[in-house]
């Protein structure tokens, strides 16, 4: 596999009442999984090349940032307050969008109003879009964004019979064990920590389970294995990460 992370160019959306954790765990993920794409795909991570690497990147890498409606302080779900990179009039080009849940996300009417929804339908309808992920009820989001129909998907466990009436033409997957729902490059998951098993998922989707698996270790992902369901030949089929 030659793909690499840097080659995913991330934008990870977030509105006023957004979940933290549905962007924070993404970031980190893929920091980290572009930090370390150099590293040798058949060896492990010693301690001298994590700390050549660890201690000559970039704390700020150009394929992942944050877009909103403004770059004002945003407030997020559970109050603490972010800003972002770009705004959407400004934020540079990116084939993948990342969208959380949290409070926020329940605010059609206003998400329709500054320009998230539009943003996000550009991006997941673009040519060149490699993924659509979303975190906890980022699905609902998404749906109104027009990117769900006829789309396998899940949501935040407690949100299924809401989500079925607001987004009555994508394809949910009412499973609580589960973390993510994979239908080709369309991710969306479970409640916030579920976010981070998304992003391994994707991580592997693009550059292979070797280098998922070095990124589980190196960020100490330990609790027991996390898994989804992934469409493959018309039929969901369990997938661990």
């Amino acid at each position: 596999m030659t793909n690499r992370m840097k080659d995913l160019n991330i934008a990870l959306v977030m509105f006023d009442g957004a979940e933290e954790q549905d962007v924070v765990g993404p970031w980190e993920m893929f920091w980290w999984g572009t930090t370390f794409d150099g590293l040798p795909e058949d060896k492990d991570v010693t301690e001298d090349n994590f700390s050549y690497t660890f201690n000559n990147v970039s704390r700020k890498l150009p394929n992942v940032f944050t877009v909103a409606p403004t770059t004002d302080p945003t407030t997020m779900s559970s109050g603490m307050r972010f800003l972002a990179d770009h705004t959407f009039a400004n934020a540079p080009a990116a084939n993948v969008v990342v969208v959380p849940g949290g409070e926020g996300a329940r605010d059609t009417a206003k998400l329709k109003a500054n320009g998230t929804l539009d943003y996000i339908h550009k991006l997941g309808t673009q040519k060149d879009c490699k993924y659509v992920m979303s975190v906890c009820t980022g699905s609902f989001v998404l749906g109104h964004a027009g990117l769900l129909d006829g789309i396998h998907c899940t949501t935040y466990m407690n949100q299924y019979n809401r989500f079925a009436r607001e987004i009555p033409s994508a394809k949910l997957v009412r499973d609580t064990s589960i973390n993510f729902v994979q239908d080709g490059k369309h991710l969306t998951s479970n409640g916030p920590c579920s976010g981070l098993a998304t992003s391994l998922r994707l991580v592997e989707d693009h550059v292979g389970t070797r280098k998922k698996d070095k990124l589980r270790e190196l960020l100490s992902f330990v609790y027991p294995t996390a898994k989804g369901l992934i469409l493959d030949n018309g039929s969901l089929t369990e997938h661990n990460v």
